[in-house]
């Protein structure tokens, strides 16, 4: 069985491969140890030694970090591929979906979510606007992934220190590590009966010894879903197109280039079933080098430069209400360096700029405002308190911002009596410049107001693992962690159409800072795995999003204002892994997180505890799994938040093998139940999709 299949397919959904040794992320391949194959509980006939499997572009030992690293298997990487980015991960533990509809999921990590959750694509920030609001589709696409990824501990710190509660990475492909002169065309396709949804995709590869090409596509369409009834204002409609170019002139040493258009187009479910829809579209140009290098001490070295032209459309009715324009520059030089006082590691350099600009008009938005030849005093204009008639969402809420972001990390790891000792250390400088231009003289702040913002936050994280047998392993990791406000937390000011909410400004915004213990338990031999794993994360000046008791006079919707308070997470994780026969495996997992203020109220939108468990039978090409996943009530409430009754699914899938042809026919929440997800803005408009079955089907020549 390939390693990526190693855990029993889409019920299991994750993967955490144990005791492989440790690469860097760049280009290097290496053979898994032979006790690595004490994770591989085959389930089908054509499974292959854990010995001979090659991972391709991690130095550091996914299963060695003190964190393990959460991963999609193939197969359940093969059924997400019509979801979004959040539902595929969501069964992982410690992973919910963040969902605001059928058209937007974005990922939360042990109950944190926006700016705490980096996503990335093939190593590079999405740069999107999805952790600016509930309602804003994530620019990551699964139609093309090779493999996701979720990234804790010290080895987060190479892609962002606000990564608070960790990173997600997506990798497609489009940029090849290594030659290879097979060439080889992938075609799939899935329907699904719920939502009348119908997907078709593409991959083409093709190379020699030095050039590697790909191309690939998707198209992706869904009707309005049924929940006990229609839910209205829910359907999706997307594509995407990619291609990339790779020259490897040397094994592991490779400069290759990108470029992909994502373009979503999905309906928002509201409370009044008025047709509001948002519109993104992204181009992404990306160009990587990297491999390896025979000098003194530096081992390898990474080149990333990419450009993320973004733009996406709020439409009401037939008017756009609501226009964001996003262009971003990022950059990142990394080096593998030689054994430095006991330690291996990478030190790297990461600079970026995004600027954003937008308009919210009710009379239609034809481009970004501009006011800069009109007259203005210095002196704030009308607020939201004063209702007289001054409704800051008619004339652009937010200035045009240019935010720059500049960081130094090192993260590094060694060997000791007992196992691995891990640490990882990052430096940030964070510029915000605002624009007032935008916005009309007379709902302008004070002058000072838009007046330059510095923030220097860091972070530091170390871990350890104790090797407690030859099948046991310990490792606890700790971590002190700040992250700077974002531009749009502390500067918007106005009406938001598509969440039907009014947002408040807080120019007042400062670092947040979190200390965090990890603490991970694994069990590993040739018939089970198990892993346990509890938290603890104490916040000083946690941001968060409070509703207010008062109501958006021009509006009536509800009113929400970025705070800072001291906040504390604390949960835990279980999954197990049982091979109860030659063909028979048992899967099973559970979570919970608990998220209070210190003075004891709860943080808002917390997902509920769940607990699932399932079986997967496999012989031949033959295989059938079924689970039972159940997601307990949330009482624990925030104010103004209303409560989330417990439910249970049922889902039960049938695939086959044949040559080069497979496909899946699936059932999902075959008993029809009811249940909201707690993490989401619309739970009550938008609750889960009823009963449905679903068939994929694959093509590999």
């Amino acid at each position: 069985m390939a390693l990526e299949e190693a855990c029993g397919g889409p019920l299991l959904s994750y993967n955490i491969p144990a005791f492989v040794k440790h690469s860097q992320e760049s280009v290097n391949m290496m053979r898994l140890p032979l006790w690595a194959s004490a994770l591989a509980l085959t389930t089908t006939s054509h499974a292959v030694d854990l010995e001979e499997v090659v991972v391709i572009g991690d130095s550091m030992s996914r299963s060695d970090r003190a964190q393990p690293v959460l991963m999609l298997d193939q197969k359940a990487l093969d059924e997400s591929r019509q979801q979004t980015l959040g539902e595929a991960l969501s069964n992982l533990p410690g992973v919910s979906n963040a969902s605001f509809g059928p058209g937007v999921g974005r990922p939360m990590i042990r109950g944190q979510g926006a700016s705490r959750v980096k996503l990335l694509v093939n190593g590079q920030d999405t740069k999107d606007v999805s952790a600016m609001s509930a309602d804003h589709a994530p620019m990551a696409d699964l139609s093309s992934a090779d493999s996701i990824e979720v990234i804790q501990g010290p080895a987060a710190l190479r892609y962002g220190g606000g990564a608070i509660g960790g990173v997600v990475r997506v990798d497609n492909g489009r940029i090849a590590k290594h030659a290879s002169d097979k060439q080889r065309l992938q075609l799939s396709s899935t329907l699904s009966s719920n939502d009348k949804g119908r997907a078709a995709s593409a991959r083409f590869n093709s190379g020699n010894d030095h050039w590697q090409l790909q191309l690939d596509g998707m198209r992706r369409r869904s009707d309005d879903y049924q929940a006990q009834g229609t839910v209205e204002n829910s359907d999706t409609d997307g594509h995407e197109l990619g291609a990339g170019l790779t020259y490897v002139w040397q094994a592991g040493r490779y400069l290759g280039v990108s470029i992909a258009e994502t373009r979503y187009d999905y309906a928002v479910p509201n409370e009044d079933d008025e047709s509001v829809r948002v519109r993104p579209l992204q181009h992404d140009y990306q160009l990587q080098a990297g491999g390896w290098t025979e000098a003194a001490w530096v081992s390898e070295w990474l080149l990333q430069l990419s450009h993320q032209d973004y733009r996406h459309d709020e439409v009401m009715g037939s008017r756009v209400e609501g226009l964001f324009e996003k262009n971003s520059w990022q950059a990142q030089a990394e080096i593998g360096h030689q054994a430095l006082l006991g330690w291996q590691g990478n030190i790297g350099l990461q600079s970026s700029q995004q600027a954003l600009e937008l308009c919210h008009d009710h009379t239609g938005c034809a481009g970004i405002p501009d006011f800069s030849s009109a007259a203005w005093d210095g002196e704030q204009g009308d607020d939201f308190f004063s209702r007289r008639g001054i409704d800051f969402s008619h004339a652009t809420p937010m200035p045009a911002t240019t935010t720059r972001d500049l960081a130094l990390y090192w993260v590094a790891q060694r060997d000791w009596q007992h196992g691995t000792l891990e640490l990882g250390l990052r430096q940030e400088q964070r510029t915000i410049d605002a624009d007032e231009d935008p916005i009309d003289p007379g709902y302008r702040r004070d002058r000072s107001y838009y007046d330059e913002r510095q923030f220097s936050p860091h972070a530091l994280s170390a871990a350890a693992t104790w090797q407690l047998s030859d099948v046991q392993r310990l490792a606890i990791s700790v971590a002190r962690t700040q992250r700077a406000p974002d531009a749009e937390e502390m500067l918007w000011n106005g009406d938001h159409h598509a969440t039907f909410s009014f947002q408040l400004d807080n120019g007042d915004l400062d670092v947040e800072t979190a200390h965090s213990i990890d603490v991970n338990w694994l069990y590993s031999d040739h018939q089970q795995q198990l892993r346990l794993a509890a938290y603890w994360y104490q916040y000083n000046d946690y941001i968060y999003n409070q509703r207010l008791s008062v109501t958006d006079p021009f509006h009536g919707n509800a009113v929400y204002r970025h705070q800072q308070d001291d906040a504390r997470f604390r949960g835990f994780e279980a999954s197990w892994q049982r091979q109860l026969s030659d063909h028979l495996e048992l899967l099973a997992s559970a979570d919970a997180v608990r998220a209070q203020f210190t003075d004891g109220n709860n943080l808002p939108r917390i997902p509920a505890a769940t607990a699932d468990v399932g079986l997967s039978w496999s012989q031949h090409n033959w295989q059938l799994q079924g689970k039972v996943k159940h997601t307990l009530a949330q009482r624990h409430t925030a104010v103004a938040e209303s409560e989330s009754d417990a439910y249970s699914q049922l889902n039960i899938s049938f695939s086959q093998q044949l040559g080069q042809f497979s496909y899946q026919l699936g059932g999902y929440n075959l008993t029809d139940a009811s249940g909201e997800l707690h993490s989401s803005y619309l739970k009550e408009y938008a609750p889960l999709p009823g009963r449905q079955f679903r068939l994929s089907m694959q093509l590999a020549i």
